[in-house]
Parts: structure tokens; C-alpha cells; sequence
């Protein structure tokens, strides 16, 4: 049986300690900032739905995206299963607005003064806590799991 879920992250620089987010100008977002996301199709596992959507939506090419998950939960609102990633790239570029969307980067201090949900800034509260933890572990410090 088919399962539906929804999956969403964004892009992370680490050497600028930036994100991307999208922001969507409909009239069901009113210009939130938001993650990028949809849902999955039949047969793709939750990784394979994050990478499809930023691919599609940010003309990326890179074959050697390392998808990085932070968690999951059952979104209320969606009534599915909601997985969270990121994704690390090495070169910070500006990517160009598309039909009802412009992106922007963001430095994780900046998050609480945009236009944006609770559950989305919550989502990215515990990225942010999954991207610090995994660089205390590679300088050797302790970090609970």
C-alpha cells in the first residue's frame, strides 16, 4: 500500500552559516518564507522526495547532494507523516525568482524576524541543533545520540 508523507528542508552553507529558504507569493501562502517541500510519489523514499523537489525547483545538478535528516513528526495541517532535511553546499550562489517564488538566504539569528510559521521556525530550531551537534562530533567533542 501506497503511503503518503511529506518531506522539506532546505540548503545549508556552512562556511556562512547561511540557509535558503523560498518564498512563495500566492494567495494560500500570503509570502511566508517557507522550506521547500511537497509530496512524495509512489515508490520514492523520503530522501528521494527532498532531493526531487530542490532539484526541480532550483535547477540543481549535483548528483553528489548528501541529503542530511534532522527529524520527522505527523503534521496536524498536512495530516501526514512530515520528514525535515538539509543539504549542504559548498558554493553560495543566488538562485533566480520562478513563477510565484523568490529565494533568499538567511543566517539562523535572522529567523525569528521573518514573516514565517511556528512550525516552520520550530523545523528549523531543531536543524539548526541536528547541524550543531554534527559539528561538535567532527571536532571531536561529545554530543549526545
Amino acid at each position: 500500500m501506497h503511503k503518503d508523507f511529506y518531506a522539506s528542508g532546505f540548503l545549508y552553507h556552512p562556511r556562512s552559516q547561511q540557509i535558503l529558504l523560498q518564498q512563495k507569493n500566492t494567495a494560500k501562502n500570503l509570502a511566508n518564507w517557507s522550506l521547500f517541500g511537497g509530496k512524495n510519489l509512489k515508490g520514492e523514499t523520503a530522501e528521494q522526495t527532498f532531493k526531487r523537489i530542490i532539484d526541480k525547483i532550483l535547477n540543481l545538478k549535483s548528483k553528489q547532494t548528501t541529503i542530511h535528516s534532522v527529524y520527522s513528526y505527523f503534521h496536524k495541517d498536512l495530516h501526514k507523516n512530515h520528514y525535515i532535511f538539509y543539504t549542504k553546499i559548498n558554493k553560495l550562489e543566488q538562485y533566480s525568482p520562478i513563477k510565484d517564488a523568490v529565494f533568499a538566504w538567511f543566517k539562523f539569528s535572522q529567523i525569528i524576524k521573518l514573516n514565517i510559521s511556528e512550525q516552520t521556525k520550530q523545523d528549523i530550531t531543531v536543524a539548526k541543533r541536528v547541524i550543531d551537534a554534527s559539528i561538535r562530533k567532527s571536532l571531536g567533542q561529545q554530543t549526545l545520540e
